[in-house]
């Protein structure tokens, strides 16, 4: 979907993002105010003043499998059958056994499964480094903090912490046994870091064809002329035009470099993805000036694209896994955003490739603590996180019985149970403890996920700086 003109836009009328639902997300600095201005109150949820119906805590203990150890999650592994991508969630970017978990999900699944890529909310041109180590390319960075050291963004402890640097290394370890087309990859999902994402982009083209080179570094400058992706903004609030049409002719010079002689495989796939990367930054950058999801849904949608192209690439049958946000990786239409056209991946996925095609895994957490910060580009701080209030999902999932459990939301039995919609906690990398009722997106559970991991307690990621 491109847009190559916007109306002009009345800057008056741009309502402000709630903090709850800012916090979900990476945002340049200087674009803050005209970023999800009116997405945020489609989502979040004020906690109900008193307990709606609810399920019986009693019945869900019954189907409720413990967790007393962590490998004992790989249990939940015979629940995939044949499903393509597997979606692995997480209800904070800031949570240790959120990523320890998926990490050892993810282990099994690449050891024992064939699972070949696994994809993160990360940014494209880093992890493309990342997965150069991994996969033990030629010109990869030589050591694991090396590799580690592609991560400079805010925030980075979302990637730059020991349980996240373990997977990796252990990625590299795996690989080191296969031949390198059997070697499993790690990729960055996200249109972030727009400016670096062109400079490589330009940079490689430039490598192979100068005058080419120049002609995207010409066609980006319509983007990074500008001091900020905010002041960018307000041009096109201000004039209608937009760089559409340069971000168009830098992808299509990439593209016409496909059949190069000096040209590998791998460079044109990571160039060509970069140059979408960077163009649907520019629409989703762009899109925030309209009062609707779109700016949500371009990003969602680059999820999605990325996933799917990923699958392509390792050829037919390849399968795949998914580290993302809930609010991403679980089925939108199970929660309000399907009534404002909000889209995810979760959703792109089971209709595009077919609910059999896809195994979503939430997670959850009662109380315990966080890495979190205050305000946009802050100081990562350690938070608490409140005990979940009566009426949410998380105080239900406290009566059940283990402390820590999963549920087969497949199960038929299991999914009678959760019928109505319940506030389920949703944590960002900005977050206010004491204004933790905006931090809840109603949700019908067994409708969003295939399975979900409930935790008692949780604590804080361990960081790398």
């Amino acid at each position: 979907m491109r847009i190559h003109y916007v109306n002009r836009v009345n800057t008056k009328r741009i309502s402000f993002i709630m903090p709850g639902f800012r916090s979900l997300f990476r945002i340049p600095s200087g674009s803050a105010m005209m970023m999800f201005l009116t997405v945020s109150a489609l989502l979040i949820t004020h906690l109900p003043r008193t307990s709606v119906s609810q399920p019986d805590p009693g019945q869900i203990t019954r189907f409720a499998v413990a967790i007393d150890n962590p490998g004992d999650i790989t249990s939940l592994l015979s629940l995939v059958d044949t499903e393509r991508l597997v979606l692995m969630g997480e209800a904070s970017h800031g949570t240790s056994e959120f990523y320890q978990l998926r990490a050892l999900l993810s282990m099994e699944l690449v050891a024992e499964s064939d699972f070949r890529f696994i994809a993160v909310e990360g940014d494209w041109p880093a992890f493309a480094r990342i997965n150069a180590f991994v996969k033990q390319k030629p010109g990869a960075p030589e050591t694991l903090d090396e590799a580690m050291d592609s991560l400079t963004r805010w925030p980075l402890w979302m990637w730059r912490n020991h349980e996240f640097r373990e997977l990796v290394e252990w990625l590299y370890q795996h690989n080191a046994t296969l031949a390198p087309e059997q070697r499993a990859g790690l990729y960055g999902i996200d249109v972030y870091d727009h400016e670096r994402t062109m400079q490589d982009v330009a940079d490689w083209v430039a490598s192979v064809d100068r005058s080419l080179g120049r002609t995207v570094s010409r066609a980006y400058s319509c983007v990074s002329r500008y001091n900020s992706i905010g002041d960018y903004i307000r041009m096109v609030a201000q004039t209608g035009e937009h760089c559409g049409p340069e971000m168009e002719r830098a992808l299509a010079a990439v593209r016409s470099l496909e059949d190069h002689p000096d040209v590998t495989e791998w460079d044109f796939f990571r160039a060509e993805h970069g140059a979408l990367a960077a163009q649907n930054a520019e629409l989703h950058y762009r899109a925030n000036l309209e009062q609707s999801g779109a700016s949500w849904n371009y990003r969602a949608s680059h999820f999605y694209l990325t996933a799917e192209r990923l699958l392509e690439r390792y050829g037919e049958n390849s399968r795949g896994i998914v580290w993302a946000h809930n609010t991403h990786i679980g089925d939108a239409r199970a929660t309000d955003m399907a009534q404002f056209g909000i889209l995810n991946i979760g959703q792109l996925s089971r209709m595009n490739l077919g609910n059999d095609a896809v195994f979503a895994i939430g997670f959850g957490t009662f109380s315990g603590e966080v890495l979190a910060a205050a305000s946009w580009e802050g100081t990562m701080q350690v938070m608490p996180v409140p005990p979940a209030s009566a009426g949410s999902l998380e105080y239900l999932l406290m009566q059940v019985g283990p402390k820590d459990f999963w549920l087969d939301l497949n199960d038929r039995e299991v999914a009678s149970l959760f019928t109505r919609r319940l506030p389920h906690r949703a944590i960002g990398v900005t977050y206010n403890p004491a204004n933790e009722q905006n931090n809840f997106v109603p949700t019908n559970l067994a409708e969003r996920y295939n399975a979900f991991v409930f935790l008692g307690e949780t604590s804080v990621l361990d960081p790398l700086d």
